[in-house]
């Protein structure tokens, strides 16, 4: 078992994390070899060097980007079989160990090491263009947006005083602040939308998921019947909503309630395309990046993840 210790993750907080879970995480998984993530390259080496000496088991201690981070190095080392990825949660959300089961919580950490249990999961593969018409491709295992959630994750990723000072009470209330700020200038963003194939037509984004994981951002929780190995995309969209009914939104995903809302939408498919009238941020497992067109695909039971 490779350890990946983001140090940096929960703005800092982290080490002194990993530091209280560390003696009850060797009592039940045995010695750990560890590798503090420096840059993106080096994990990148480093699973590829392990690989080559038969290592299988991966955790991503952190947050949801460090699991977003390892994920992507183990797609980019290509298909091997048996690859499980496991996690550490030290971060923020940490919407990959949702829902959390009463075991899996070692010092108010939760963790996924348990490799002898590990089900093959569904990935989403994202393939985007920014404004300049680069292409790229990513990949997510808990969820993609773009419109207020993306925006807000921004804003959350860059802390004002007052965000800072939230994030002290509470994850939740950290992220109402980033919200709050959002809105001070969001405008919805014109996309057509297409779902394996069919043209939906084109919607005033205030808000669009793509999921794997109905949990994201602290409480919030979509009522979308998704699996995390059943080869469907969830997708729920908000559209024109008014800052009113953003916090009504937000309240009702709270008490996971969002099907039949006004001005919402929900597709079940494998494949959706977004196209939009100008460049948005886009948010893969809480890491954001610019696009203007994204492809969402479902990856079958791509990698086993650790229960």
């Amino acid at each position: 078992m490779l350890v990946f210790l983001n140090t940096r993750a929960s703005y800092g907080r982290a080490a002194s994390r990993w530091e209280r879970v560390l003696p009850e995480l060797a009592r039940r998984a045995g010695p750990l070899e560890v590798h503090e993530i420096g840059s993106v390259d080096a994990v990148r080496a480093r699973l590829v060097e392990a690989l080559g000496h038969g290592e299988h088991v991966f955790v991503a201690a952190g947050g949801d980007g460090t699991v977003n981070l390892l994920l992507n190095a183990i797609m980019a080392a290509g298909d091997v079989p048996g690859v499980a990825l496991g996690a550490i949660g030290l971060g923020s959300s940490n919407d990959f160990h949702k829902p959390h089961a009463r075991e899996s919580i070692i010092e108010g950490v939760p963790v996924r090491i348990d490799c002898e249990r590990a089900r093959p999961c569904d990935v989403i593969r994202i393939d985007l263009e920014d404004d300049q018409g680069r292409a790229s491709t990513r990949h997510a295992i808990i969820n993609a947006s773009l419109g207020i959630t993306a925006e807000a994750n921004a804003s959350f990723n860059r802390p004002t005083r007052f965000t800072r000072a939230m994030r002290r009470l509470s994850v939740d209330a950290a992220i109402l602040a980033s919200v709050v700020r959002t809105l001070a200038t969001y405008r919805d963003i014109e996309c057509r939308i297409m779902i394996d194939g069919d043209d939906q037509g084109t919607f005033p984004v205030s808000n669009l998921g793509v999921i794997k994981n109905p949990h994201f951002a602290g409480s919030f929780c979509y009522d979308t019947p998704i699996e995390p190995d059943d080869g469907r995309l969830g997708v729920n969209l908000c559209e024109g909503l008014t800052r009113f009914q953003v916090f009504a939104t937000l309240a009702a995903l709270s008490r996971r309630r969002f099907s039949g809302r006004p001005k919402t939408r929900s597709w079940i498919g494998e494949r959706v395309r977004v196209e939009a009238d100008r460049p948005f941020a886009l948010e893969t497992d809480g890491e954001v990046v610019s696009a203007r067109r994204a492809e969402f695909t479902v990856l079958p039971k791509r990698i086993r993840c650790c229960a």
